[in-house]
């Protein structure tokens, strides 16, 4: 057996959409684990000494993730292995708490901060990773090799041929197994694609009705109103943190001693520091709209926003744990709105430059 480098293995065509499924499911499992103990009032599973931490439940499942992608060939697997290692890794990073402190703390306040900052830095990674470079010619092929291969599982659909054939055709003439894949894809029978499960064609629904609706007239003062308001309630946020206004002692956040300026930690000035730059950016932002500069205010807008993810989010859940979910909801929701808003901008500016010429 030859092995080779690491680094010249191929790439899943589908790693995107994998990373995706895989962190998905990693943080709905987190989710769902703290609102079902917080409704339960926190039982623990044991008795007589005993306690078995939902660690080991996460540990078993990333272990069956790592048995079917070790054991089975084959695409399919490799999404049944990224919904059951996120659950087990959810599982797993939930108890962080519990093994970064000494008492064994579950409730270590940094702990969801800490898990946030995790889930950041392997986002980050894994676009970074997907940016580097497109496929290359090798990746294509065998990509599209194994789409082929689907067909020896049964009825090879019409969907996983178009795609081989696009992979190939993007494929130099001169590569030696080009032209017998194309001719093996070519004589196998394709069948139609099944008609997908009611969960993607209400979530397919849904995307086709939020597109449209961003091509609407009202759509765009709409997301501008709403992003006024979340400026507006940063900047009150801001200044009633830093500003003596008569808070009680202690009111103004917690984990401050007083409302003093000389009294905030540095979770707080963190907090407070990042809030203001993404102030700083909407207005900007805002600004460039009223002078007629839209695709640039869409930027300013987006960096506004990539600040309050990456920076201010991690603050608020070390402050105010697993509760700053809805913050940062709120800030996915506005980030999808705006990347919509600059690609109908973009269209818009493509199709003045056709008519123009």
């Amino acid at each position: 057996m030859t092995w080779r480098p690491l680094h010249s293995a191929s790439r899943n065509a589908d790693l995107g959409l994998l990373h995706e499924t895989f962190f998905i499911c990693a943080v709905t499992t987190i989710l769902c684990i703290r609102t079902d103990l917080w409704l339960t009032d926190y039982p623990q599973l044991g008795g007589h000494g005993l306690h078995i931490a939902h660690l080991l439940y996460g540990g078993a499942l990333m272990l069956t993730a790592l048995a079917f992608l070790l054991t089975l060939l084959g695409r399919r697997v490799r999404w049944v292995g990224a919904v059951i290692g996120g659950i087990g890794f959810g599982f797993f990073i939930d108890e962080l708490g519990k093994f970064i402190t000494a008492d064994n703390n579950y409730f270590f306040r940094p702990a969801a901060g800490i898990i946030y900052l995790v889930f950041i830095l392997l986002f980050l990674g894994s676009r970074a990773y997907q940016r580097r470079r497109g496929l290359n010619e090798d990746e294509r092929v065998r990509n599209a090799f194994e789409l082929i291969a689907e067909a020896s599982l049964g009825p090879w659909q019409a969907g996983s041929r178009a795609r081989a054939l696009r992979m190939l055709d993007q494929v130099q003439p001169a590569h030696p197994l080009r032209e017998p894949l194309l001719r093996m894809a070519a004589s196998i029978d394709a069948t139609p694609d099944p008609r997908p499960p009611f969960w993607n064609r209400w979530a397919d629904a849904v995307a086709r009705r939020y597109q449209r609706a961003t091509t609407r007239g009202w759509f765009g003062p709409l997301v501008i109103t709403v992003f006024v308001l979340w400026a507006l309630l940063s900047a009150v946020g801001v200044f009633a943190l830093v500003l003596p206004f008569g808070f009680e002692e202690g009111a103004a956040r917690g984990g401050f001693h007083s409302d003093q300026v000389a009294h905030l930690t540095f979770l707080n000035w963190g907090s407070l520091v990042s809030s203001a730059a993404s102030v700083i950016l909407v207005f900007i932002g805002l600004a460039r709209l009223v002078r007629g500069d839209r695709a640039g205010a869409y930027v300013w807008l987006t960096r506004a926003l990539l600040v309050s993810i990456f920076i201010t989010r991690v603050f608020s859940f070390v402050e105010s744990q697993f509760g700053a979910v809805f913050g940062l909801g709120i800030d996915i929701l506005l980030l999808i709105s705006v990347q919509a808003m600059a690609r109908q901008e973009v269209r818009r500016g493509f199709e003045l430059n056709q008519l123009h010429t």
